[in-house]
């Protein structure tokens, strides 16, 4: 009886204990701040990062105030695993439910963005306007967007009183550069005549606070125009580190078992071998030899014929290529290039020499899309931007998602990113082929 009144104390203890680790951390990382501010892949990444943290902390309490961790551990790992399974699907659920009501009982908010094609396009890169479970977008007023927002262009600054009465506007998002203050006035004015709510966005701006760097020299600060996080050995180290745990556990788990059954499907499907080498741009304009699966015929792929991007229906493409190309499936000896140290999980997509010679004329700051290790998968690439480059508007646009993730680079974004790339390939890319 007595051992069974200091178990039951001692899972109750426990339960508080995992309750206020599980509490503070949450709160500390904006975990429950409310659902309409995040994607679910951002969300997934809190998540992670308060899982991660609540374990570390349960084991070192349970370690610090009993001395039954080890009759304890299975019960932990248990009870960690059922957080990591149970609450991911509860989110998800929840947000399947929170967007069927707010869709039938009209609480989406329309939003009109005011402002320059840069502040808008980093508006879009940013992923502000992806999440649609509160907010969905009635277009563009100012300067005409070269990015995916091109379509929902409605015209300049002046057309913004016609634009508010011939639709229904909730919100205005006005991102305008601070020096344009008369067109700042006149959109307030205008906005406060029709009784339209106006939020400011940051200036997003060449020079804007997200990019810049401070340091002093002999006792004077400087301040340079842009800073990459990867630029500190810590960054670099942490990203390297995960690259090789990433990358050796799939190669073991999956890919030591996937690869025969790939090379064998691709022998029987259509002749010649079973990779394709490719030389690419890697870090520093270093040039890299890409590995992926054959997915065309081997007198195109293997030949020495002048580059042609896949096209859609590209009758180069094998049967199984199509397939491998549909589900991605032939990226994956690339994680061979990340071992070797050529590639990294995350970062900018390496483009074939060939359309990089032909974009670095064309598209400004291209270049700087080499200052970090290609990825196999990007921040470009979960937004929309993969696959055939039909125009050098196009280009630009892919270049400035990977120069919004290099600015922005951490840890936790490059997971959100592997998430997003997990639920990209469930259900499916019209632009993979």
């Amino acid at each position: 009886m007595a051992a069974q009144v200091v178990g039951h104390s001692l899972s109750q203890s426990l339960l508080l204990l995992s309750f206020i680790i599980w509490y503070l951390t949450a709160r500390a990382v904006h975990f429950y701040t409310s659902i309409t501010l995040f994607t679910f892949s951002q969300e997934m990444t809190i998540f992670l990062q308060v899982l991660f943290t609540h374990m570390l902390l349960l084991f070192f309490g349970v370690a610090l105030f009993t001395d039954q961790v080890v009759m304890l551990r299975p019960f932990l790992l248990y009870y960690q695993l059922f957080m990591l399974v149970g609450i991911p699907v509860s989110k998800y659920a929840y947000r399947v439910i929170a967007a069927y009501v707010r869709n039938q009982y009209k609480y989406i908010r329309k939003i009109l963005v005011v402002g320059s094609a840069e502040l808008s396009a980093s508006l879009y890169r940013s992923g502000m306007l992806i999440n649609n479970l509160r907010y969905t977008l009635v277009g563009i007023i100012g300067e005409r967007p070269g990015n995916g927002l091109a379509a929902n262009y409605l015209g300049g600054i002046t057309e913004l009183e016609t634009t508010l009465s011939n639709n229904e506007v909730d919100e205005v998002f006005l991102a305008l550069p601070s020096f344009q203050s008369e067109q700042i006035n006149f959109v307030i004015d205008c906005c406060e005549k029709m009784r339209v709510q106006v939020n400011v966005i940051n200036d997003f701006s060449r020079i804007g606070s997200g990019t810049l760097g401070t340091t002093t020299y002999a006792g004077f600060p400087v301040v340079g125009l842009r800073y990459f996080p990867l630029d500190d050995a810590e960054n670099r180290f942490f990203k390297r580190s995960f690259d090789l745990l990433f990358s050796f556990l799939f190669l073991v788990l999956i890919y030591s078992w996937l690869a025969p059954i790939m090379a064998l499907l691709i022998k029987l499907n259509s002749r010649g071998p079973v990779f394709f080498k490719q030389d690419r741009w890697g870090l520093n304009n270093k040039k890299i030899v890409c590995y992926k699966f054959r997915t065309m015929q081997y007198e195109v792929a293997g030949g020495k014929s002048e580059f042609r991007q896949a096209v859609k229906n590209d009758q180069r493409v094998t049967s199984l290529g199509r397939f491998l190309r549909k589900t991605s499936l032939d990226e994956l000896p690339q994680f061979i290039n990340v071992l070797k140290g050529d590639m990294s999980v995350v970062g900018p997509r390496p483009h074939p020499i060939p359309l990089s010679q032909e974009s670095k004329d064309i598209v400004q700051n291209y270049m700087m899309r080499h200052l970090v290790k290609p990825g196999i998968t990007g921040w470009a690439q979960v937004n929309g931007s993969r696959g055939q480059v039909l125009s050098s508007a196009e280009m630009r646009s892919r270049v400035a998602f990977d120069l919004w993730y290099i600015e922005n680079w951490s840890f936790w974004l490059d997971c959100q990113i592997i998430l997003q790339t997990m639920v990209n390939l469930l259900k499916g890319d019209e632009r993979a082929y």
